[in-house]
């Protein structure tokens, strides 16, 4: 399983941004503008089917892949 740190993704994503010169969308201290959870924590809920699934960003993904949008609640930062 991926690990989930707030501290660790912020620092992360921040480089990820600067090292491919992209524009930096994810909250500063990571909490979403619109549901107002840390996109860098995991949220657990189950879905329709009544199976259980996790939303956050991870540090791999965040060292990896520009933060968009809200893994949570899905709102967009770019828009």
């Amino acid at each position: 399983m991926s690990e989930y740190n707030k501290e660790k993704a912020i620092a992360a994503q921040k480089a990820f941004a600067k090292k491919t010169n992209s524009p930096h969308f994810a909250p500063d201290n990571g909490v979403c503008w619109k549901c107002h959870k840390n996109i860098y924590e995991p949220e657990t809920s189950i879905n329709g089917n009544g199976n259980e699934y996790t939303t956050g960003v991870t540090v791999e993904k965040a060292k990896t892949s520009l933060v968009t949008g809200c893994p949570h609640c899905n709102r967009s930062y770019c828009s």
